[in-house]
């Protein structure tokens, strides 16, 4: 027998947890080697926000990140976020009851059964629903407890995992990203630049129109190559291939009364909750009593008793803890970033060159900078009381207008969330989904490119038309 050649190793991105927490070593490494910074801050007596002062930043003593700081930003990042691990773990906890009832199921197999070879279809109008509610900043961090109805839709349709995150959580972000009116980005960055709230809603609009029709198109393309193909697929031949118990599953294909009334319950209660956060502006908290409430009715009425809702309730939340905790372990990098006193020198540092170039070319990069500096602060309202205090001046020094100042923050706080590992958003979607960074790196980086793109172009025309 021929001696076989040692197999060379191939290179093999970390798991989620094991990458976050290279991250946070080589954030508090940083700490060490960037001069720490900081611009004063004062509050605005209009809003009572505490803003900074754009021509204050100076250098202040080093306070790197010591080893047991970093220890310490783990839980002080879960702390941080707590509310949002515990709701996206009670929701994931009730969709698993109204998942087990089979209506959700039964339903796509008569739809689909009915579209035939048109069943995908159905992804564009899902894709759309989830677009305004993410345009509107309803669904944002609670867009993972929805990743699992992505499953069934995928596992229905006979596609993947990677289907199932784009269907979903790209169906969210295409709003989100560039969003005409959500309060948390546009309109809090345009108090900030003390400019009218939702002027300009125009060309937002149409920006966002455009990029979620792009986002449609690409992943219809994803589902009908993997149609035609599986082994097409990103994930093919690995081993987040499948859908793991859902493979075994046995849908019921039938369509009752029942599952008729459980829909009208649980889709009817997020429409209440959906109407409520857009003129009521009711909080998360509306969101779960809702879902609870129509979870258990759903559960009794499919005829599960009161210790097998609770059991599903229990493994619903135990899938949902992967992802939520990462939620927590992603912010940590923000909290090492910011007691290490480099955030600032950070922001500092990049704009300095803004006054050195054309209108067209700095209104672009000020695009870019925000883009790469979501990296250290992918909150949205984080970095709009960051970063609109310092762009809005450079904005007026450049001879740039202001709005065009508010969408440089906005696009570059948006499409990065779709592919950076501090978003705990992205990594607890990831999570859930069992799809692994490096093959949705794969998937969505060309997609975020062509956005990327996109939103380049818009930034030159702004400056063209005198956007304001």
């Amino acid at each position: 027998m021929k001696g076989k050649d040692p197999k060379k190793k191939e290179f093999k991105v970390p798991e989620t947890y094991v990458l976050i927490a290279m991250m946070l070593i080589v954030m508090a490494v940083l700490t060490y080697i960037i001069p720490a910074g900081t611009y004063d801050m004062y509050k605005d007596e209009a809003t009572g926000r505490q803003l900074v002062d754009a021509a204050s930043f100076h250098f202040i003593d080093r306070t790197p990140v010591n080893p047991l700081q970093l220890l310490m930003a783990f839980y002080k990042g879960l702390n941080n976020n707590y509310s949002t691990i515990f709701f996206v773990m009670l929701v994931g906890g009730y969709f698993k009851i109204v998942n087990e009832t089979g209506a959700i199921t039964n339903g796509l197999s008569l739809a689909i059964g009915k579209l035939k070879d048109k069943a995908l279809l159905a992804i564009p109008l899902v894709m759309v629903s989830f677009a305004f509610l993410g345009a509107t900043g309803v669904l944002i961090n609670p867009v993972v407890a929805f990743i699992p109805i992505g499953l069934v839709v995928a596992q229905q349709m006979k596609l993947d995992r990677v289907a199932a995150m784009g269907i979903i959580y790209l169906g969210c972000f295409s709003g989100w990203c560039t969003s005409f009116m959500a309060a948390s980005s546009v309109q809090l960055a345009q108090q900030i630049a003390e400019i009218p709230v939702m002027s300009g809603v125009g060309l937002r609009f149409v920006v966002t129109t455009t990029i979620v029709i792009i986002t449609i198109i690409y992943i219809m393309r994803y589902c009908k190559k993997i149609q035609a193909d599986p082994s097409s697929g990103i994930l093919y031949g690995t081993d987040a291939a499948g859908f793991g118990e859902m493979d075994e599953m046995e849908f019921q294909h039938s369509f009752g009364w029942k599952d008729i009334l459980i829909l009208v319950l649980v889709f009817g209660s997020l429409v209440l909750y959906v109407w409520g956060a857009v003129v009521k502006s009711w909080g998360q908290e509306y969101m779960v009593a809702f879902l609870m409430a129509s979870a258990i009715a759903s559960g009794f009425i499919s005829g599960m008793s009161a210790e097998d809702i609770s059991r599903s309730f229990m493994k619903g939340c135990r899938e949902m803890a992967y992802g939520a905790i990462l939620i927590g372990f992603a912010s940590a990098i923000a909290v090492i970033l910011t007691e290490g006193n480099i955030i600032h020198t950070i922001i500092y540092a990049a704009s300095l060159p803004l006054k050195a170039m054309p209108k067209t070319l700095a209104a672009v990069f000020m695009f870019y900078i925000n883009l790469v500096f979501n990296f250290f602060v992918s909150s949205a309202t984080g970095q709009a009381a960051i970063v609109m205090p310092i762009m809005t001046p450079l904005a007026d020094v450049v001879g740039l207008t202001r709005q065009v100042a508010v969408l440089a923050y906005q696009y570059g706080d948006g499409l990065s969330n779709t592919i950076i590992p501090t978003s705990g958003v992205l990594m607890a979607a990831l999570g859930v989904a069992g799809v692994p960074f490096s093959k949705w790196l794969k998937f969505q980086v060309p997609l975020f490119l062509i956005w990327t793109a996109v939103c380049s172009v818009v930034m030159i025309v702004a400056v063209l038309i005198g956007y304001c």
